[in-house]
């Protein structure tokens, strides 16, 4: 559940987030009016008695026809959905047994409420998913943080050991970030973090994955990339990054340069060995002029 959450940002889990705490909120309204029009024997909204009343609800609008489309894959949402489907199906049987001024059957109130405890079950622990993904961004720039990385990559590794695609993992850092810090102050610095952040993040596919890795460090991950490619896409976005000036507070701008190191992950090697090889080549672009990008050998195991 947590890892197809993944593919969002920051501000889509934000906005999902909200989303589902307002349909929360209006089925709170819904079951009310159903049990109040059950127990004093009033006349239940015309809603109640539609046989695809489960999508006219707010609820039902934010699982069947949600501006989320990667949701209606999640298994969060599928599970959510099997359940409340069959509450609105219960719920319908009752609707109709009081229509007619019947007895509501207690082993469809029985099945009525289970759904429900179910619904309700499963609806708060996709909820507490949303809020556990939302902490694990970094609150400055917007990227995913260092405790989802090895999740992530342990992810991409295991598909690498299978055969199934390449995945390059790519280490950055800003060139000489302590003199705009100096120069310019920390907030600033913020500034400049939060932008490169930015421009990582939009130069990227949907399914690649950005991270702040600490301080003015990155990690991409790029997964289904060869060798070859990741090189092509990674000097564009330093050359994009070198000649585009930063917005700094107080109307000032800056340019920055980022140095990069990528390593190819490889089957049977461990994703520390690959984070270790990425580094040192990251080290190298350092050592050989900043504003370049490496490329680390392949590991001594498949060389």
């Amino acid at each position: 559940m947590k890892t197809d959450l993944l593919q969002y940002n920051q501000n889509e889990i934000v906005l999902i987030l909200e989303e589902l705490d307002h349909a929360i909120s209006d089925n709170q309204k819904w079951l009310h009016d159903f049990h109040r029009g059950l127990i004093l024997k009033e006349e239940l909204p015309e809603q109640f008695l539609k046989k695809n009343a489960h999508k006219l609800t707010l609820f039902g609008r934010w699982l069947y026809s949600g501006g989320h489309s990667l949701l209606a894959s999640n298994t969060g949402v599928q599970g959510i959905e099997d359940c409340y489907r069959n509450l609105h199906k219960e719920a319908y049987k009752l609707a109709c047994s009081h229509r007619e001024n019947m007895d509501v059957p207690i082993k469809n109130y029985d099945a009525f409420v289970k759904h429900l405890s179910e619904c309700q079950k499963k609806t708060s622990a996709f909820r507490d998913a949303l809020i556990e993904t939302k902490g694990i961004f970094d609150p400055l720039t917007g990227l995913l943080g260092r405790q989802s990385l090895m999740m992530q990559l342990t992810k991409e590794q295991s598909l690498v050991s299978r055969g199934l695609h390449e995945c390059a993992i790519v280490m950055m850092d800003i060139d000489h970030f302590k003199s705009i810090n100096d120069q310019y102050g920390h907030q600033s610095g913020d500034a400049a973090l939060f932008s490169l952040a930015q421009s990582i993040r939009s130069s990227l596919r949907p399914y690649d994955s950005s991270f702040r890795y600490g301080g003015e460090e990155f990690l991409v991950c790029l997964p289904n990339t060869s060798k070859k490619n990741a090189f092509i896409v990674m000097d564009r976005l330093r050359e994009r990054i070198a000649s585009t000036p930063i917005n700094l507070p107080e109307s000032r701008e800056v340019k920055v340069t980022i140095s990069m190191g990528i390593a190819m992950m490889e089957p049977n090697v461990p994703v520390e060995e690959s984070l270790a090889r990425a580094d040192s080549a990251l080290y190298s672009a350092k050592q050989n002029g900043r504003n370049r990008v490496e490329i680390a050998e392949p590991s001594d195991s498949n060389s």
